[in-house]
């Protein structure tokens, strides 16, 4: 039977290695990555704007950021049938999207 990645031993083997292997160097570094961005120490990007910018007014700082903001991204229609990868091939080969139905109303039987 497969044991579950929850299972008692695979939990305990894995708190093992990130505390006794090689492994436990890159968690905590992680771990500290992480945090500073949960915390956010690391916004180096804002202070290096800060400098560069500090010619220019406020307000009009504020002007481009806020006319970015306020253009809504383009709808996506998720109701409706969209059209399966077979019928994009068949549209790229110049053929109809659906193929054309035999005399009974259904697919075309086999030939003999």
């Amino acid at each position: 039977m497969a044991k579950s990645i929850r299972a008692k031993n695979k939990m305990a083997s894995r708190a093992r290695k990130r505390l006794q292997t090689h492994y436990a160097v890159t968690d905590a570094a992680r771990t500290q990555r992480l945090s500073d961005r949960l915390l956010g120490k690391d916004k180096k990007d804002e202070n290096d704007m800060n400098v560069e910018d500090e010619g220019a007014p406020e307000g009009e700082e504020n002007k481009d950021g806020d006319e970015e903001m306020k253009e809504e991204p383009k709808k996506i229609s998720t109701s409706g049938r969209r059209g399966s990868r077979r019928e994009e091939w068949r549209l790229s080969k110049g053929m109809s999207a659906k193929p054309k139905k035999g005399r009974m109303g259904c697919k075309p039987t086999r030939r003999r």
